[in-house]
């Protein structure tokens, strides 16, 4: 089983990705990687030494540090400036064996390459991996099944906008998409937003 893909194996070859979050969500960028080209090495000594610098909701995502060095090449100057101005947030790449990484950049340099028409960006990441496959979405409610809102509310629900556990531990399976919402529910739910916006500013 792969991260990636629930039934494949690590013997299967897949395409290498590299994806960047933006604060909501992540955008795949929009270079080539070409070589030269480093795959993820475990790095046990690193966890405590460089990790503490990564985004904070890194340490939990995941386990084993690993680092991995990547150049990408850029087919023009506007996707160059637009990965630049996210490159220091979250980076998530899968490999070619499978797995999922989360990440942060320890190191990028850049290049210009014939006459400023093409960019070139080595980027060194320190990464942890994914201890769950990749899913659509975390959270599925059972009574918004082909509701408008569908994919705004599971949205929602990843981001911790929204309950999805009681306080006795047991989860929440209906969302009541035709139903009211209450004073403090309304309250709690602008509180976690605000929370958010604070978490995507610092990071």
């Amino acid at each position: 089983m792969t991260q990636q893909y629930a039934f494949g194996t690590a013997n299967q070859r897949y395409k290498k990705k590299l994806f960047l979050d933006t604060g909501f969500e992540f955008i795949e960028v929009n270079a080539r990687l070409i070589e030269p080209y480093s795959p993820p090495s475990p790095q046990p000594s690193l966890r405590e030494i460089k990790i503490i610098n990564a985004p904070s909701h890194i340490h939990h995502s995941g386990f084993s540090s690993y680092q991995c060095s990547l150049t990408l090449l850029f087919p023009d100057k506007e996707s160059y400036n637009q990965y630049l101005s996210y490159a220091g947030w979250t980076h998530k790449f899968y490999d070619e064996k499978g797995s999922i990484f989360l990440g942060s950049a320890e190191s990028i340099t850049p290049q210009v390459l014939e006459a400023g028409r093409r960019y070139s960006v080595t980027v060194d990441l320190i990464l942890i991996k994914k201890d769950s496959i990749e899913r659509e979405s975390r959270f599925q409610f059972q009574d918004i099944e082909g509701h408008w809102a569908q994919k705004n509310i599971e949205e929602m629900a990843d981001l911790g906008l929204i309950t999805v556990i009681t306080r006795d531990g047991k989860p929440v399976i209906y969302f009541r998409p035709n139903d009211f919402v209450t004073r403090a529910e309304f309250i709690a739910f602008l509180n976690r937003t605000r929370r958010l916006v604070e978490r995507m500013i610092r990071e």
